[in-house]
């Protein structure tokens, strides 16, 4: 009898042994937390920077102080725990995209990182450098009713480095121009957004070198402005621009090659390299102007 109980309990050692246990095994789920401070060089706005993880496609903004904070959630995948090196973006538009590496090793964070301590926290604050200046300028009042012409200008200054970047002309003949367009009106009432469709015939790339100051004039006739889309699921009154307050941006972008489309994509920005209603949810800075149409 005795070396039967022996044998039972041997036997239920091993299958213990042998299957996962509850109280000793460390999940590799946990939930991981990053955060830290990104400054700016010289922001002229209350601009928040993006930070977006590649590969985890997990994103957020930073604060008021420049602090931010993501919770990496459980990081099984179908073919088992996630490892690997996965880049932290730090993003605005106007600024030299800056990065760190995250050391990921079954689910946790390794003891091995160079950029986060093994908490998670970033070492040192990340500082963003200002790649262009914007100074956009607009009269305030538009009066539609007397068929004038919306005009506003940008003056764009590169800083620190040159740099590429597109935006939209309209073709003009007798004589032949090309005239700065791609000018998006955003509705302070009904957030519907507006673009100048008839006037951005196409896409350019413009160089400018260190120092260099270029200035866009936009010159944009009352019956120009349409909504991106148009069918029957848009009201009534957003089918045509209405009066009242909007913000105004004109399409620019700065080309930055190291940058992964899925960053944009997590911005709602589909195609960044054409113009989009959801280019108002870049990150830029830049003093905002409101238009008051009449």
């Amino acid at each position: 009898m005795a070396i039967n109980k022996f044998l039972i309990f041997f036997v239920l050692i091993l299958c213990c042994a042998c299957t996962s246990n509850p109280f000793w095994e460390d999940s590799p789920s946990k939930k991981i937390n990053i955060q830290g401070y990104i400054n700016t060089q010289s922001s002229v706005s209350d601009v928040r920077a993006f930070v977006f993880v590649e590969d985890l496609n997990i994103s957020t903004y930073t604060d008021t102080s420049g602090f931010f904070s993501i919770d990496l959630p459980s990081l099984e995948m179908e073919d088992g725990v996630f490892s690997g090196a996965v880049k932290v973006y730090y993003y605005i538009h106007n600024y030299t995209v800056a990065y760190s590496t995250l050391y990921i090793t079954n689910g946790r964070l390794t003891s091995e990182q160079v950029d986060f301590d093994d908490n998670g926290v970033l070492i040192n604050p990340i500082t963003l450098k200002q790649l262009a200046s914007f100074d956009l300028s607009v009269d305030n009042i538009w009066n539609r009713s007397d068929g004038d012409t919306l005009k506003l200008s940008l003056a764009i200054t590169s800083k620190n480095h040159p740099f590429s970047y597109c935006s939209y002309v309209d073709i003009q003949s007798n004589p032949r121009l090309y005239s700065p367009s791609g000018v998006l009106l955003k509705s302070k009432t009904n957030q519907a957004v507006y673009y100048d469709k008839n006037n951005t015939d196409i896409l350019q790339k413009t160089d400018i070198s260190l120092n260099e100051t270029k200035v866009l004039e936009f010159k944009v006739a009352a019956n120009s402005f349409f909504p991106f889309i148009l069918d029957d699921y848009i009201l009534i009154e957003q089918q045509f621009l209405q009066s009242g307050e909007h913000e105004v941006l004109p399409y620019i972008h700065i080309i930055q090659d190291d940058i992964p489309d899925e960053l944009f994509e997590s911005l709602g920005i589909q195609n960044v390299a054409i113009i989009g209603e959801n280019f108002f949810k870049m990150p830029i800075d830049v003093i905002k102007e409101t238009l008051l149409i009449q």
